[in-house]
């Protein structure tokens, strides 16, 4: 609608404005604490005169969810628009080539903390929500905007609360986590979040005086923990499916590995954490198989060594993928909005990562969309994480233009 391009374009100032605050914010996770970016986002909703249908709800106090809902004028379905307002920490501040919490304009783009991942993507919603107030009567259904905490770390204070506790209910889902990777932004379109399992494996040895391991039977655990991931590298085969978007799961190996006293001591335990992204169709049942499976055939060539796989604590050892069929109504109404806006049609794709469409879907059982927002994924979590100015404002527009076309009685 030209109305709602024209309530963004006059809002554009406002809403670069409101991607600042929020990035100025601190709400790094962990260790975990949304309340002062929230109070951003509540007084922009309130000047935005969007404070007559809204919740914050939440397990503890610090780990707030805002919830706001605008009607419109007849009974349709429920439109969920949704972004997470944590972030990871800073890290090593040292790669930052400008203060991450002080956000900068360079070159088009936004630098600072959480700008990609997605601060700028919330800021867009809200602004999305507002021109489609602006415009409510002509909605045949409800829109939801939510902002959720928790996302980076457990997702449990976050969409797995708003799931479980709290019983969220949408027809259909949007998450605007960063969908660019080596292309522009909106590169992509993804239809498929794909899941995560977490386990760790340990390699026990003989802890003993190092000065004597030449001399007597030992086994140093930290060596054969090298041999048995060099095994798993060399060795792993996992039980899936290819899914036309998404070929193969990924495997990430000692991606935190621990081992041994010091000097002087021969190491008698050594640890090494991973992490294998799920494709649809995949079970933590068969993963374990696949493991232990590769695992046993290290165990028979090297008897005496004891190896034992145990999975992280829920939810932690199983993230379930989540997928939304192709021809759904609301993925058309996105490519529509977007090839108006951008000029082309984002491609169809997985998003490599895990998403809250884990819960919202998983547990509350909302076909989500888990990403299509501005920014670039391999920017997330890293230094110098930005977002192109004008992408925000795309962004508002396209969420507000593909919600209306899907809320039209057209």
């Amino acid at each position: 609608m030209d109305s709602l391009n024209s309530f963004v374009n006059e809002q554009r100032d406002s809403l670069i404005q409101f991607t600042k605050a929020l990035v100025s914010t601190p709400s790094p996770n962990p260790p975990g604490d949304e309340r002062a970016v929230v109070e951003v986002v509540l007084a922009e909703l309130s000047r935005l005169g969007l404070d007559q249908e809204i919740e914050v709800v939440g397990m503890h106090a610090d780990r707030p969810n805002v919830i706001v809902r605008v009607r419109g004028n007849s009974v349709g379905p429920t439109v969920m628009l949704c972004g997470h307002s944590d972030t990871k920490p800073i890290g090593d501040q040292s790669k930052w080539n400008s203060d991450p919490m002080t956000p900068e304009i360079r070159d088009g783009k936004m630098y600072g903390l959480g700008a990609t991942d997605m601060k700028g993507a919330v800021a867009a919603s809200v602004y999305a929500l507002a021109a489609l107030h602006q415009n409510r009567s002509r909605l045949c259904g409800d829109v939801l905007l939510v902002i959720n905490a928790d996302e980076e770390r457990t997702m449990e204070f976050g969409s797995g609360f708003l799931a479980r506790e709290y019983g969220i209910k949408a027809d259909i889902a949007l998450l605007g986590e960063p969908c660019g990777i080596d292309g522009p932004e909106f590169e992509f379109l993804h239809v498929v979040s794909r899941g995560i399992s977490c386990f760790r494996i340990q390699v026990h040895g003989t802890q003993m005086h190092s000065s004597l391991t030449d001399r007597l039977p030992s086994i140093n655990a930290n060596v054969f923990m090298s041999e048995v991931i060099l095994h798993l590298k060399n060795n792993l085969r996992l039980t899936y499916t290819p899914h036309p978007l998404c070929a193969a799961p990924t495997i990430n190996l000692a991606v935190r590995v621990n081992g041994g006293v010091g000097y002087g001591v021969c190491p008698g335990v050594a640890e090494f954490e991973c992490d294998i992204r799920t494709l649809p169709g995949m079970t933590l049942e068969q993963l374990r198989t696949d493991i232990e499976s590769c695992l046993d055939c290290y165990r028979q060539a090297n008897v005496g060594v004891n190896i034992e796989l145990e999975f992280e604590e829920a939810p932690m050892d199983w993230f379930p993928p989540t997928e939304v069929p192709q021809d759904h109504a609301m993925i058309n109404a996105i490519l529509d909005a977007a090839e108006s806006e951008l000029g082309f049609r984002p491609t169809l794709s997985a998003f490599p990562g895990g998403s809250d469409a884990k819960n919202f879907q998983g547990v509350a059982g909302i076909p989500t969309i888990p990403s299509f927002g501005p920014g670039w994924l391999p920017l997330a979590h890293g230094p110098n994480e930005c977002v192109g100015v004008d992408s925000l404002i795309s962004a508002a527009k396209i969420y507000a233009n593909a919600i209306a076309a899907y809320l039209s009685d057209d």
